[in-house]
């Protein structure tokens, strides 16, 4: 399943007019193959035999997230980190704060909360975001 998400991934990036690179596909494979979240530092040292420049991790992951098929994982005090996603799927994520595994929320309760802000704020809502932080089961013991 996992490989086949990464094919779904290469398929979006190239019928959004991107060439699939090598770098960007190693990129792809390894951010759904690991499962974790990932800093562009940690990409690196996995693909750094394959002669994958840091600047070309970066500029894949710009991309995948421009394109939906990564997010940033925000946490205070650390380097950005990076989650494969899937491409139009409306999900969520909960991370591993010790070993960055990732798991994907695919309910989303947050409606009814939209349109309390919505009323309060008057503002239009295009998205949300919602992550949680935690220790895995493995992590825990």
């Amino acid at each position: 399943m996992i490989r086949n998400m990464s094919h779904n991934s290469f398929a979006l990036l190239q019928a959004r007019g991107y060439k699939l690179t090598e770098p960007r596909r190693r990129v792809i494979e390894q951010l759904h193959d690991r499962r974790r979240a990932l800093t562009a530092l940690e990409l690196h040292q996995l693909l750094a035999s394959e002669g994958i420049s840091l600047a070309s991790i970066y500029r894949t992951l710009e991309l995948l997230v421009e394109l939906g098929l990564a997010e940033a994982a925000t946490r205070s005090g650390d380097e950005q980190r990076y989650i494969a996603c899937s491409p139009g799927q409306h999900h969520h994520h909960i991370v591993c704060s010790r070993c960055g595994r990732v798991a994907d929320i695919t309910e989303c309760l947050l409606e009814p909360f939209e349109d309390v802000v919505r009323e309060r704020t008057g503002f239009t809502i295009e998205s949300h975001t919602l992550e949680f932080h935690g220790y895995c089961s493995a992590c825990r013991q």
